[in-house]
């Protein structure tokens, strides 16, 4: 990178592009002192200097250069260092790989500095052995990542699971912010929770009613759900973890249960697969990306519909247990290395490396109606949608040529407003299709609903929230619509269910509007 800089400087000296004589002149050198370049100066953002020169304006990376000058800012190496805290899952898991990849982006080297009793130091440095920054690594919880952000101990919180109006509350009282904007939340990729056994049990899938039983130890033998006559032993993470919050959340709440005084608590999910792995008679809740040797339960749901965990089923949310990863700050001003890095996980690079460590990254995957095969015996098994045949015959008449990507708009009960992943997808798949990868293909946007209200009302508002979606498509593409592009809306109500309706959990994910790309064919005809 700094090579890079050196190489850029020296072709500005030669073709003169630098400034008339000002009071505001300035001068970039590079950091071994090679080349320079000289211009008026305009801005500095913490990031960048940006300069004028003969030829226009000139945007260069500040952490590359010198700023020789009156006009330099006062630059402090503190206001780029910063603290990341929160999940023990994603943090231990995945941010020293994820700071390791950043380092390499901005051209420098890292090095590890990992206290027994207290977080991990990455020290980042430039091409010349100059520290850049510090960035420190606590993986102390969700709960306490979100006390050491509100305390100013960190500028970074990680979670698997979303700030609650209480703590939110807290934030905006103490005049730290609204931590659901788009400003101080980012979602940056996902996971799932997994129902763990030991491979040596005999259970393949459970039952979703039966989770909360189990696990308030009100069914306590493996006989009452089809195994062997033996006692079952629990196993949970503690309540501080985002793990916890979010079966909780999702399975105890609805059922009005509490987990059992009974079951053994664990301190991370890499823990808590290696004890279920190791126990014949051992049942837990963990990290898809922490399953080690233990076998994943598929959970069936009430009205029979099953859905796998695969890094689609995660990637559309149909997984009934899926969980997105945060990341939370305060309306404090941010250092600057922390704002490169936020955008960093964006990257393709950062979402490979999401991936790599086993969780789910935001990319765009495609799947054929033929691996759809699930969503049509989800349509007609027995349920309280309200379906003829003939829309049926319709949905699969649209859908029968097409492949679906897995970008899944969601919105909050009756109402027709995108959710906050739902904000993002929409520029990522504004992006996508601007490519001009998608020649002789149609989007088509399909709306679908819980089973709330009656069938007519529903497939109106599922043909709505299609529309709206498509509006708000439009309006994230850099040109507008892309001509040769159709972008067509479809709404089937409440028919073909990914979940069952009988859940608060099981309506959200019903509510949605599925992407399409299909093959457009003109006749000679």
């Amino acid at each position: 990178m700094l090579h890079q800089i050196r190489t850029f400087l020296s072709i500005a000296i030669v073709f003169g592009l630098v400034s008339s004589a000002s009071a505001e002149v300035v001068r970039l050198n590079s950091l071994d002192g090679a080349t320079s370049l000289s211009g008026e100066f305009v801005d500095y953002d913490g990031q960048t200097y940006t300069i004028k020169t003969i030829v226009g304006e000139l945007v260069i990376d500040a952490f590359l250069v010198e700023c020789v000058g009156d006009a330099c800012p006062k630059v402090s190496t503190n206001s780029s260092n910063f603290a990341i805290s929160g999940s023990s899952t994603v943090v231990e898991t995945l941010f020293a790989d994820l700071v390791f990849k950043f380092g390499i982006m901005i051209g420098g080297d890292t090095m590890t500095s990992i206290s027994a009793d207290g977080p991990t130091t990455m020290q980042l440095s430039n091409e010349l052995g100059d520290v850049i920054s510090d960035i420190s690594l606590n993986d102390t919880g969700a709960l306490r990542g979100l006390q050491d952000l509100f305390k100013g101990n960190a500028n970074m919180a990680v979670l698997t699971r979303p700030v609650t109006e209480e703590e939110n509350a807290a934030f905006r009282l103490a005049g730290l912010g609204d931590m659901k904007s788009a400003e101080q939340q980012m979602i940056f990729g996902l996971d799932g929770l997994a129902i763990l056994t030991s491979k040596s049990n005999s259970i393949r899938a459970i039952a979703e009613q039966d989770l909360a039983n189990i696990f308030s130890g009100q069914i306590t033998n493996w006989n009452q759900i089809g195994g062997a006559d033996a006692k079952i032993n629990l196993y949970v993470r503690d309540e501080t973890s985002g793990t916890n919050a979010v079966f909780t959340d999702l399975v105890m709440n609805p059922a009005a249960k509490n987990l059992s005084e009974a079951a053994n608590i664990v301190s991370s999910d890499l823990e808590l697969s290696q004890s279920v792995a190791a126990d014949p008679l051992g049942i837990g809740v963990g990290s898809l990306s922490n399953t080690g040797n233990a076998k994943i339960l598929n959970i069936r749901g009430v009205c029979g519909i099953q859905v796998p965990a695969t890094p689609f089923t995660i990637k559309t949310e149909e997984y009934p247990l899926t969980r997105r990863l945060y990341v939370y700050t305060t309306n404090a001003e941010k250092p600057a290395q922390m704002e490169r890095f936020m955008d960093f996980l964006n990257t393709e690079a950062a979402q490979q490396s999401i991936a790599d460590r086993g969780f789910v990254d935001l990319g765009v995957s495609q799947q054929s109606n033929d691996e759809q095969g699930l969503r049509y015996l989800s349509a007609i098994i027995p349920t309280d949608v309200e379906m003829s045949l003939r829309q049926l015959r319709e949905m699969t008449t649209n859908l029968i040529s097409a492949d679906r990507l897995s970008i899944t708009f969601r919105f909050a009960l009756g109402s027709s407003n995108l959710d906050a992943r739902a904000k993002d997808d929409i520029q990522r798949l504004a992006e996508l299709l601007s490519t001009g990868d998608y020649d002789n293909k149609e989007v088509v946007l399909i709306g679908f609903t819980d089973s709330i209200g009656a069938g007519r009302g529903n497939t109106a508002l599922s043909d709505k929230r299609a529309n709206e979606t498509r509006a708000a498509l439009i309006a994230a593409m850099p040109g507008g619509e892309i001509e040769g592009l159709p972008i067509r809306t479809l709404g089937f109500g409440e028919i073909s269910p990914l979940a069952c309706n009988i859940s608060d959990n099981g309506r959200r994910i019903n509510r949605r509007v599925e992407v399409w790309l299909r093959d457009t064919i003109v006749s000679a005809q």
